[in-house]
């Protein structure tokens, strides 16, 4: 007889690969970088703020570089878990506009910082250049920080929300 565990709701058999994280062990583990993710970055996102305020361009631009490609990371990890989306919980209707929003203004700041980024690491490569988006880098920095701050926090409470 066949034990019931190694079927699905639908009837479908479960394939077990022995040696090889499970996937719900993996989005387990996923769920827990989460959380190291938001509490780690959230400082150093207000180091590389407080660097620029002092004007210690090099650790700004340093922390910049590395909290927006690790973001990116973060983004595409994080995306790639729904590739099964049986082994992910399902968000409760009641939380979907916290989601929705959650996502949008985390992405804003992503794609802010990604500019600014470029735009910098662009005028280093061509200094006779003149990109108006590095006139205005302090006013979008200010933006761009609250809206991170906020979309990290938010992933501080979306662990506990949906752990």
């Amino acid at each position: 007889m066949a034990d019931p565990r190694q079927f699905r709701g639908d009837g479908t058999r479960i394939a077990h690969r022995h040696g090889l994280l499970q996937l719900s062990t993996v989005v387990s583990l996923f769920s827990q970088l989460i959380l190291i993710w938001a509490v780690l970055s959230l400082p150093l996102l207000f180091i590389a703020w407080w660097s620029a305020a002092r004007g210690n361009t090099a650790t700004h631009r340093g922390l910049m570089i590395f909290l927006t490609l690790a973001a990116w990371v973060f983004i595409i990890s994080y995306l790639m878990q729904y590739r099964s989306p049986g082994e992910i919980t399902p968000v409760p209707p009641e939380y979907v506009p916290w989601v929705a929003i959650h996502g949008t203004v985390g992405l804003l700041p992503l794609i802010g910082a990604s500019i600014l980024v470029w735009a910098r690491l662009f005028q280093r490569r061509h200094p006779d250049s003149r990109l108006h988006l590095n006139r205005r880098h302090r006013i979008y920095g200010r933006v761009v920080i609250a809206l991170w701050a906020f979309t990290h926090l938010g992933g501080i409470v979306n662990y506990w929300l949906f752990a």
